[in-house]
């Protein structure tokens, strides 16, 4: 499970940031600005992937359904999903879906 930590920009009380500090040594972080429908991600250099924002869970799953379509992730072999929620500075719960590759990409 990873450990995400929430923080909103200086001087963008609307905007959420969702990182946590991985393994591999990046720092890889989406936004999702409040009210927004989109759900942005990040795609760690290790292959862990986190989607923030409206249906971040049905995102994150059709994004590796098209990657694995196209034949890429296939050293990692399966991810396993898991989806939670964050709160967001302005105290809305914000959705976070993340997937866990069984086999992390080597640097």
């Amino acid at each position: 499970m990873l450990e995400f930590i929430v923080q909103s920009p200086r001087n963008r009380p609307d905007l959420v940031e969702v990182r946590y500090d991985c393994q591999c040594g990046c720092k890889p972080r989406a936004r999702y600005e409040r009210g927004s429908d989109e759900a942005n991600f990040e795609h760690c250099c290790c292959g862990q992937v986190h989607f923030v924002g409206a249906r971040a869970e049905e995102r994150l799953k059709a994004y590796l359904g098209e990657r694995s379509a196209q034949g890429l992730d296939a050293e990692v072999g399966e991810y396993s999903i898991h989806a939670l929620q964050v709160k967001a500075p302005w105290g809305e719960p914000v959705p976070v879906a993340y997937a866990l590759p069984a086999m992390h990409k080597k640097h």
